[in-house]
């Protein structure tokens, strides 16, 4: 479990981090998946499936459907801590944390359905009414799903469907050697009290103004100026650079100095927090200004952060010194075997 409180060193810190539950988590993805990755033959040529496993969004084309749009299709199953410590959020976190799925890679997110599995009716009219606040609240219609009533656990699984340009879609594995490194979060919002590494950054917005920053990314996207990101989700942040860099094999250099954060906020808890809008992102030097500016306009801290090396590691830095936190050799942490 990570350690809040006493301020660590750097090293202390990267081993801190690297036991972090929400980053041990992934780790046995890769296994889980190998069965899967291998090469299935469709009797249907005009299915492309460009990118799945290690992407917030598989990537699918239908030419004989759309020749101007890719079709995205996400998944994501909430935590059982998060479930137990406060079903409701649970129910509008779902939401949630599937928009980002699809809007990070400069998507439209268009419809969910869910699955949900419940003990009593205390718990699901929770997780019910949680869904339906993030319904709303996101702009995203949740249309159809499957009931487990009375069953032996409490659980929720929802999925989406979105659309993004051909010529937009941003992947999770484009970091290029010499990109700076981003890290963009929206510093207006608090921890949940029940569920402390939950950055709440939505719940006090309205609708209008949470859509209008999920639209963000389809501007990025459409003018070219980033090669890969991903949206900060149960790993924090450095966890989901990790990701981001395992999957492009490459390593890098992550100064913790340089992240934005709130005032008067633990560095340990900031690291692995899973805020309502955040996301890491690689480009090329000559756009992380304008990056910057356009998060800036829509009230988004974003900063440069580290740089993308040609290493198999992930080392974090205060500015002064560093300290290795991933060797992607032993530590797989993308889903990718």
């Amino acid at each position: 479990m990570l350690r809040v409180g006493k301020r660590l060193n750097i090293k202390e810190l990267a081993a801190s981090i690297a036991q972090f539950e929400g980053i041990k988590r992934k780790y046995p993805i890769s296994e889980v998946i190998l069965p899967l990755t291998e090469k299935i033959i469709f009797n249907y040529p005009q299915i492309d499936i460009l990118r799945s496993f290690g992407e917030d969004s598989a990537v699918i084309g239908l030419s004989e459907i759309s020749y101007t749009h890719y079709f995205l299709l996400a998944m994501d199953g909430m935590w059982s801590k998060l479930i137990q410590a406060d079903p409701e959020l649970a129910g509008y976190f779902a939401i949630l944390v599937n928009v980002n799925d699809i809007t990070c890679k400069g998507g439209i997110p268009i419809a969910c359905v869910d699955m949900l599995s419940f003990q009593n009716e205390t718990i699901g009219k929770a997780l019910v009414k949680g869904m339906i606040q993030g319904s709303k609240k996101f702009g995203v219609p949740i249309v159809g799903g499957h009931l487990h009533p009375n069953n032996a656990y409490n659980s929720l699984s929802i999925a989406i469907f979105g659309i993004v340009p051909r010529e937009q879609v941003i992947f999770s594995n484009g970091a290029q050697v010499g990109d700076d490194i981003l890290i963009a979060v929206d510093l207006d919002g608090k921890f949940n009290e029940k569920f402390p590494f939950a950055w709440d950054t939505t719940s006090h917005k309205t609708p209008e103004q949470v859509q209008t920053q999920c639209r963000i990314m389809q501007n990025i996207a459409k003018r070219k100026l980033v090669h890969a990101a991903k949206d900060i989700s149960n790993p924090g942040i450095v966890g989901t650079l990790g990701m981001l860099l395992d999957a492009s094999n490459f390593g890098g250099t992550l100064d913790i100095s340089q992240i934005p954060i709130r005032e008067n906020q633990s560095i340990q808890q900031w690291l692995c927090m899973y805020p309502g809008f955040g996301l890491v992102l690689t480009c090329d030097p000559s756009h992380s200004n304008e990056i910057i500016r356009i998060f800036s306009e829509n009230k988004i801290a974003a900063r440069i952060c580290g740089f993308v090396q040609d290493l198999n590691s992930l080392y974090l830095s205060d500015g002064n010194e560093k300290a290795l936190i991933f060797d992607f050799k032993t530590n797989n942490i993308a889903g990718i075997p």
